[in-house]
C-alpha cells in the first residue's frame, strides 16, 4: 500500500539533513549532528515509507573529503549494508528466544550449568538484562590467542557487582550468551541465528562477515588505529566483536529491508520466528522493577522498552536498540508500527558526528 506522503517528506528531510551536515563539515573532531550515509523508514500496517541520501565513504584517513571521482564515494541505495552494531543484540536476544519456547535454554539456570564459568551465580537471565555484574568491555584485540583463548577470558572477566545487584550495559554480557547459545546447540551463532530468526523474519541478506561482493557495498565506517585496521568497511567496526569472528554483541549487516524484518518481528507481525506470548511479554516488558537505572529506558529480556521522542519524553510501548554505528531498529508491538534508521555515523572518525537527535525525530514521525 501507499505509504503516507507526510512519513515520506519528514523521512527525507530527517536523512537529507544529516547528510548534508556531514558533507559540509569541516575536519574538526567536535560532534554534530550528521553522517555521511542514511537510510530511514517507516512501516505500518497500511503503507511503508523510506529515505536514502548521501554517500556509502566521504572521507579520506585525514579527515579531508574525497574527490567525487574517487571510487570509494558511491551513493547510499536501498541494498547498501550497513554495521548494525548492538542491533546484533536484538537478533541474538530472539535467537535465545526461540531456545527458550524449545525447553533446551532455562533462562534461570546458572550458565555454568551449559558452559565453564567461574561465576556460580551468573544466569542467562543476567546477561539478557545486562544485570550480571560484567564489564561494559573488554580489548580482546589485544590478547594472545585464538577465539576460545579470548572466549576464556572473557568468561574469566571480573565482577564489577554481585549478579542480580546493578543494570549495567554490558557488550562483554552479550558475547557470554552468544557463546553460551553456541555451546547448547554446537553450532556457530551467526549458523544458529540464520536459521532460527533471520532467514524465518525474510531477512535474507542480513548476516555476519558479508562475502567481498556484498561487503563492497557496505557503508564505510571508521579509519581505525588501534587496532591498526585502516578504513572498516564490510568488517565488523566494534574491535571486541572483530577479534572474534561471530560474536554475539555486535557484527550483524542489514539492508534497510533487512532491519524492517527483523523490526516486524519484534511488533509481532513477521511470518517466523514464531515466539510464545510468554517469550515475547519478558522481550516487550520490564525486567528490572526494582532495579535502579540511570537509563531513560527500561530493560526487556534482550531489548530496551521504551524510546525518547525528545528529551526526557518516553514512549513507553516502543521497543528496540541501537547501535554504536548510527542504527537503529525500532517497533510498537500494539500498533505493529517499525521503524528503522541506518547510518555511519562513525565515518570517519567515532567522535565527529551523532544521530541522538535523528533517532528521536524517527520516534516521532513514527510512533507520536
Amino acid at each position: 500500500m501507499t505509504a503516507s506522503p507526510d512519513d515520506q517528506d519528514r523521512l527525507q528531510e530527517l536523512v537529507g539533513a544529516l547528510t548534508r551536515a556531514a558533507a559540509s563539515a569541516p575536519a574538526h573532531g567536535a560532534e554534530i549532528e550528521g553522517a555521511a550515509g542514511a537510510v530511514a523508514a517507516v512501516d505500518r500496517l497500511d503503507g511503508t515509507a523510506q529515505a536514502v541520501a548521501g554517500s556509502t565513504a566521504l572521507f579520506a584517513g585525514d579527515g579531508s573529503l574525497l574527490e567525487e571521482a574517487s571510487p570509494e564515494v558511491t551513493p547510499v541505495e536501498g541494498n547498501t549494508l550497513f554495521d548494525m552494531a548492538s542491533v546484533t543484540k536484538v537478533v541474538t536476544a530472539l535467537t535465545a528466544g526461540t531456545l527458550i519456547d524449545d525447553g533446551l535454554l532455562d533462562p534461570e539456570a546458572p550458565i555454568r550449568e551449559y558452559l565453564p564459568s567461574p561465576h556460580p551465580a551468573i544466569t542467562a537471565r543476567h546477561l539478557l538484562t545486562h544485570t550480571a555484574g560484567l564489564p561494559p568491555v573488554m580489548p580482546l584485540w589485544r590478547l594472545a590467542g585464538d577465539r576460545e583463548a579470548r572466549l576464556a577470558a572473557v568468561s574469566r572477566a571480573h565482577l564489577e557487582a554481585a549478579p542480580g545487584s546493578v543494570h549495567a550495559y554490558s557488550c562483554i554480557g552479550f558475547i557470554l550468551l552468544g557463546a553460551l547459545l553456541e555451546g547448547l546447540t554446537d553450532t556457530p551463532l551467526p549458523e544458529l541465528a540464520r536459521v532460527r530468526v533471520l532467514d524465518p523474519a525474510g531477512a535474507m541478506t542480513a548476516g555476519w562477515a558479508p562475502a567481498p561482493p556484498q561487503a563492497q557495498r557496505a557503508a564505510a565506517t571508521e579509519y581505525q588505529e588501534d587496532p591498526p585496521r585502516g578504513l572498516v568497511r564490510g568488517a565488523t567496526h566494534d574491535e571486541t566483536a572483530w577479534s572474534l569472528g561471530g560474536s554475539g554483541n555486535a557484527g550483524l549487516f542489514a539492508t534497510l529491508e533487512d532491519a524492517l524484518a527483523i523490526g516486524r518481528v519484534l511488533a509481532g507481525r513477521a511470518p517466523g520466528p514464531t515466539l510464545s506470548d510468554a517469550v515475547r511479554t519478558l522481550m516487550t516488558t520490564d525486567q528490572l522493577p526494582g532495579v535502579s537505572t540511570d537509563a531513560p529506558w527500561r530493560q526487556g529480556l534482550g531489548l530496551r522498552v521504551g524510546q525518547e521522542s525528545a528529551p526526557g519524553v518516553l514512549l513507553p510501548r516502543v521497543v528496540g536498540h541501537p547501535g554504536f554505528t548510527g542504527t537503529s531498529v525500532l517497533a510498537d508491538p500494539t500498533t505493529g508500527t517499525v521503524a528503522t534508521l541506518l547510518t555511519n555515523r562513525v565515518h570517519p572518525r567515532r567522535t565527529w558526528f551523532t544521530v541522538d537527535r535523528s533517532r528521536r525525530e524517527l520516534a516521532r514521525i513514527a510512533f507520536a
